[in-house]
C-alpha cells in the first residue's frame, strides 16, 4: 500500500496554480481542493458577494482578522 502525497500550489495570482493542480489531479487521480470553487458552488456566480464587499475577489482577498 502506498503512503498518501499532499500537493500543495502556492505562488502570485495568474502564475498557473490551478492549471497545475488540475494536472496533478488527472496524473495522479486526486482529490482536488480549492476555496474558489466551494464559493462558487455555495453562492454561484450570479448572487451578489456578502455585505461590506463590493466583489467576489474583494471578499477573498479579506484580512483574517480584519484590519481596525
Amino acid at each position: 500500500m502506498s503512503r498518501p502525497t499532499l500537493f500543495l500550489t502556492v505562488g502570485l495570482p495568474c502564475t498557473g496554480k490551478t492549471t497545475a493542480a488540475r494536472l496533478i489531479e488527472t496524473e495522479h487521480e486526486a482529490l482536488r481542493l480549492t476555496k474558489d470553487e466551494w464559493v462558487k458552488a455555495l453562492y454561484g456566480p450570479e448572487n451578489p458577494p456578502p455585505a461590506g464587499f463590493a466583489t467576489w475577489d474583494a471578499w477573498r482577498g479579506r484580512r483574517w482578522p480584519p484590519a481596525v
